[in-house]
């Protein structure tokens, strides 16, 4: 038979386990059932049979155990769900503002590591899943709702008033600023037909467009873009 010391040990283990429940989730089936067998343990034990009162308490301890595993699992799936919303709602706010056309690595990313999210979830892999959606938002944290500026821009025929490197850079979309046209000079010259003559560009000609602020610049000057002006200070 065995002693009292052997169940006050396990009756021990099953009270540290119940420690760590989440209040919230004390619901749960593994938890009902560890308080069922505690029950059971001191009655047996109250009645002098030891050998099925330690049995009633071991298994009221792994029952506690399964239980502080059921509250881990639910924690994380409510972790992943919330960064799965979160990289839903922040997906779709690029798509509406079309931000696939300036960021299309950082959208790409984020679908991607979405989809990713959604595969681990549907297997049940929450922290994984948490772990990819919160990726996939930190993939889209450099995305803003304005159109990033042009890397590049097209010189255009207009008669009343010629493309001219001064002219191009003072357009706002450009740097807002006229005289910051040795920028551009400086960039492109290698590609004109003289190097040596900054005012002779030709319709057609592509040219670089650097940063000068740390301003974010993607793709061609696009006339059916709104654009926020680079300011001039």
């Amino acid at each position: 038979m065995r002693n009292k010391t052997a169940f006050a040990v396990i009756l021990a283990l099953f009270a540290a386990a119940m420690s760590l429940q989440a209040q919230s989730l004390k619901d749960n089936e593994y938890y009902q059932k560890s308080l069922a067998l505690k029950a059971q343990a001191e009655q047996a034990f109250d009645e002098g049979d030891y050998d099925a009162a330690a049995d009633y308490a071991a298994q009221a301890s792994e029952n506690a155990r399964l239980s502080d595993e059921y509250v881990a699992k639910m924690c994380a799936k409510a972790e992943a769900d919330r960064a799965i919303a979160a990289a839903k709602e922040r997906i779709a706010w690029a798509d509406s503002v079309g931000a696939e056309k300036g960021y299309p690595a950082e959208c790409a990313a984020a679908k991607a590591g979405l989809e990713a999210a959604l595969a681990a979830y549907d297997k049940e892999e929450y922290p994984e899943a948490r772990d990819l959606a919160r990726g996939a938002l930190a993939a889209l944290a450099s995305v803003s709702g304005a159109t990033p500026l042009p890397a590049t821009y097209v010189v255009r025929l207009i008669p009343a008033r010629r493309d001219c490197l001064w002219r191009i850079a003072e357009y706002p979309f450009i740097y807002n600023n006229p005289l910051k046209w040795p920028v551009i000079y400086e960039a492109n010259k290698k590609t004109f037909r003289d190097p040596s003559n900054p005012n002779l560009i030709y319709p057609g000609q592509v040219l670089q467009i650097p940063s000068i602020k740390g301003e974010t610049r993607s793709g061609a000057y696009d006339p059916s873009k709104t654009y926020t002006p680079l300011p001039k200070k």
